[in-house]
């Protein structure tokens, strides 16, 4: 009876494995043919990339490299394959390892067999280490003998395990961890088999492992936890046809410690349905607890953070309804989260207003471009508020599509924006009534002095009279040009020349026919450069209609204005008498001359002259800006 009953279990443990090697072997092969059916769609993509290889490839001759690869470049640092061709082999290889590379060589060529895979130390064109993995075979070139070699830069990886090795003890743990622990339970969920990863995994033999029974496995809720599941499975599922599915328990290591593993179990049962045990595989979930912990406190972060926003920000989904607000939205919707969540823009602000939320909510979630918009919101008590908006998208793992938005009110802004542009309003009247009065005070001078001009019969001190109010006259013009003008602090030197030339030459020229041309560019300068500049030309025409067409009933003069690089230049031309010999504006002693002379030192510019049979010429030379101090 003993022998039959052991007879009977031995037939069970062989059918129940058997099964498993079954399903197992099953389950292998699908996988094969399914990976040669990948393998053979994908043939003529893995026929592109041998063709443009990862690895270096050169060919030598046995005393230097006759081909190299773009691969073989970029490992060497050469700009391009043809920097290697030529090159002698040994002039490539580090000195300690020329014996063995001369080694291989000989196999290559002179025994005409295969070297295989070996690692080695090359220089780079920069005559720094590189460290390669080589592999070559014989190669015909051209019917004599030759090589092909195969090089792979292993650096980054040689680096990586020296660093490996170097902090092996910090993380032994984590890599012993790594491998799945498979294991089978009776129906009493006592361990019958355990795989070998439980020494990596908890530091136990398989016999020690397999000696302990549950509660000396697993922690207490973890057990409990573990009983639990096998009842409600067994209560929901009594054939156990659904899917595992995975818990989290606790395990107890050799030395004390704990790590958490994610199990997954199924049941085993026999060819009548009995259920005689179960199998599983629990793999390190540490890791994965790690970066759950961490992302709950990266979550905790970012609500803290989104709480201390004084902005509100906001996200909505695809549906325009609000999946996360911070406190600033809550305050400014009057509403808690719990009331903003789940619901869209219309719950809470007026149907034209939602409407053109949604409006830019569809912009951004269309074209996947931020969007920045003013927009108005009419709050619970009837108060409109200025919005700036700005909304970007945001794509999740899974796709999903929301809108992320954050709101600056900017209603006190305005109203201060409004206030400062009433206020400079009310300043840009009052300045252009102050330069309006200016030049009618100048022009009451100049009539005055026009009165008292005819009081005077003497001709030359009516010519001072006259001198003066073309003076007064163009500051004058001054102020009315930045009256007129919409820029009160600048003067346009080209529209105050087109006025300001016919009135000197006219009241200057009596009865003789003196013409003007003007070539004129335009050119804004501040009023401390426009006054002086003015003054500066109205005396250099003065100059050229008193004395440059004495003795002469006829005559024209020429206005040039250019400004480039930062610099102005005018030139006042005549065709009339020349100047004198040995003039110099510094020597002059007329009144005249000598404020052109102070004006350009005013304007920090310099003033040339010349003459010919052609007539006069001056030319004024100023930086359109001061220079630093």
């Amino acid at each position: 009876m003993l022998l039959r009953v052991s007879s009977y279990k031995g037939f069970a443990f062989v059918v129940v494995t058997s099964l498993l090697l079954f399903f197992l072997l099953k389950r292998h092969v699908k996988a094969y043919h399914r990976k040669e059916l990948e393998l053979l769609q994908s043939e003529e993509r893995y026929r592109l990339v041998v063709e443009y290889a990862p690895d270096a490839i050169l060919i030598h001759d046995g005393v230097r490299f006759v081909f190299a690869n773009t691969e073989a470049a970029k490992i060497f640092g050469a700009d391009a394959p043809d920097r290697l061709v030529g090159r002698e082999i040994f002039s490539l290889v580090h000195e300690d390892f020329r014996a063995s590379v001369a080694e291989r060589m000989a196999q290559n060529l002179v025994a005409k067999v295969p070297v295989m895979l070996r690692e080695q130390c090359y220089l780079r064109l920069d005559g720094t280490s590189l460290e390669v993995e080589v592999s070559a075979v014989p190669f015909a070139l051209n019917g004599a003998d030759g090589a092909l070699i195969f090089m792979r830069n292993i650096g980054p990886r040689k680096a990586a395990e020296r660093s490996l090795r170097e902090s092996e003890a910090k993380y032994r743990l984590l890599a012993d961890n790594a491998h799945d622990l498979i294991y089978t339970l009776d129906a009493s969920l006592r361990l019958t088999y355990i795989s070998p990863s439980v020494k990596k995994l908890l530091g136990f033999t398989v016999d020690e492992a397999l000696a302990r029974s549950m509660e000396e496995t697993l922690t207490p809720e973890s057990a409990a936890r573990v009983k639990e599941a096998v009842r409600q499975s067994m209560e929901a599922d009594p054939a156990g046809r659904s899917a595992p599915r995975a818990i989290d328990i606790e395990m107890y290591r050799k030395d004390g410690t704990t790590v958490w593993v994610e199990a997954v179990v199924r049941r085993i049962f026999d060819a009548k349905g009995k259920l005689i045990g179960f199998v599983g595989v629990s793999r390190d979930s540490s890791e994965r607890r790690r970066v759950e912990e961490e992302l709950q406190l990266s979550r905790q972060f970012t609500a803290l953070v989104l709480a201390a926003i004084p902005d509100p920000v906001f996200v909505k989904d695809s549906s325009h309804r609000f999946v996360q607000v911070n406190e600033a939205l809550c305050a400014m919707l009057g509403q808690p989260a719990d009331a903003i969540i789940g619901k869209a823009d219309v719950d809470f602000v007026s149907r034209d207003e939602a409407v053109v939320f949604v409006e830019r909510d569809n912009l951004v979630l269309e074209t996947g471009q931020p969007d920045l918009y003013e927009e108005r919101l009419t709050d619970s008590q009837g108060q409109t508020h200025i919005l700036v908006t700005r909304k970007g998208l945001f794509v999740d793992p899974k796709g999903n599509r929301y809108i992320v938005g954050v709101i600056r009110d900017v209603t006190s802004d305005k109203i201060r924006e409004r206030q400062l542009r009433d206020s400079l309003l009310e300043k840009e009247v009052l300045l252009k009534e102050v330069h309006h009065r200016v030049k009618n005070n100048l022009q009451i001078i100049s009539s005055l002095l026009f009165l008292q001009k005819d009081t005077v019969n003497d001709p030359a001190i009516q010519t001072i009279f006259e001198e003066s109010r073309n003076r007064i006259a163009s500051m004058a013009l001054i102020h009315e040009e930045l009256y007129r003008s919409g820029d009160l602090a600048r003067v346009d030197l080209k529209e105050y020349l087109e006025r300001l030339a016919p009135k000197v030459v006219q009241s200057l020229r009596g009865s003789k026919s003196i013409g003007f041309a003007l070539n004129l560019a335009e050119c804004r300068v501040s009023v401390d450069k426009a006054i002086p500049f003015g003054l500066a030309i109205n005396e250099l025409l003065t100059n050229a209609v008193k004395h440059g067409f004495a003795n002469r009933d006829a005559g024209n003069i020429r206005v040039a204005l250019t400004c480039e690089a930062g610099m102005i230049l005018a030139v006042v031309e005549d065709d009339g008498v020349g100047l004198p010999p040995g003039f110099h504006p510094d020597a002059v002693r007329s009144l005249g001359m000598q404020l052109v002379v102070q004006l350009t030192r005013q304007l920090r510019g310099g003033l040339t002259f010349g003459s010919s049979p052609q007539g006069a010429a001056f030319r004024l030379t100023f930086p359109l800006a001061d220079p630093a101090a």
